[in-house]
């Protein structure tokens, strides 16, 4: 039985997500979807990306990761399809999965979107979807290429007494999460006191594991399961009341 995920910025609103499974059902019956998230603000891969990087290896391996997010339409965007750590993806050609991938995957395949000549985009994910469900294999539904819209995400920048990172995404609690990691913290001196600075003159000097930790009401900085700085409040919002959107300069100073 084939795992699918689904991750979109389509929303819950409308009718997209549930026409598009139905597709999916129609054509592999007895595989398993599960949605990831159908939130992603419109346009944004960086944020998708972020959160499939992040969530990809908890399926088993096999899963078919379809990520629909800033599609342009049929006739006006390449469709690929990887492979990457024994997983496969499926998204549009826009930068998303250079986004997602930390090497080079091992292979990726532009979908030939010509000899078919299919009426959807969503015929063309099933098609796909099939091709990895039955056969276990991308390459004969296109060709193979290296010749794909690349992006950089965004990486903190790391100087002799201070980490300088940027929040990149915002949670349902208001908890303002950055792109720096906990592993960029081994990199300096542990005897050294850290300070979080959010703004010029704003600071967070409670580095804690848990919400609870602090009293209410109060700020703290932790690193979450994903290992990852956020700044947060105790049963309050942060971006909020902080003032903290994403794309804000957030340092780590060791004192």
């Amino acid at each position: 039985m084939a795992v699918i995920t689904l991750l979109t910025d389509f929303g819950d609103k409308d009718y997209y997500v549930g026409l598009f499974k139905g597709d999916l059902y129609a054509s592999s019956p007895s595989a398993k979807i599960v949605d990831i998230s159908h939130s992603i603000p419109p346009y944004d891969i960086v944020t998708g990306a972020f959160f499939l990087k992040n969530v990809y290896a908890h399926y088993p391996k096999g899963t078919i990761h379809i990520a629909r997010v800033y599609e342009q339409g049929l006739g006006k965007q390449k469709l690929l399809a990887a492979k990457y750590q024994n997983y496969y993806f499926i998204a549009p050609d826009n930068g998303f999965l250079t986004l997602v991938f930390d090497e080079k995957p091992d292979l990726i395949v532009e979908i030939d979107m010509k000899q078919a000549k299919l009426n959807t985009l969503e015929e063309y994910y099933c098609r796909v979807v099939k091709e990895i469900t039955f056969n276990n294999n991308i390459g004969s539904i296109g060709i193979a290429t290296s010749d794909y819209v690349e992006k950089r995400a965004m990486m903190p920048v790391l100087q002799e007494d201070k980490i300088i990172g940027n929040v990149i995404y915002v949670d349902n609690f208001g908890n303002a999460i950055t792109n720096i990691h906990v592993d960029e913290i081994k990199r300096f001196d542990k005897n050294k006191q850290m300070r979080i600075n959010y703004r010029k003159y704003d600071f967070i000097d409670r580095m804690v594991e848990n919400y609870t930790d602090v009293p209410q009401t109060y700020s703290l900085a932790r690193f979450n399961s994903l290992g990852y700085l956020e700044l947060c409040i105790n049963c309050g919002n942060a971006a909020d009341l902080l003032g903290l959107t994403k794309g804000d300069a957030v340092q780590i100073l060791f004192e």
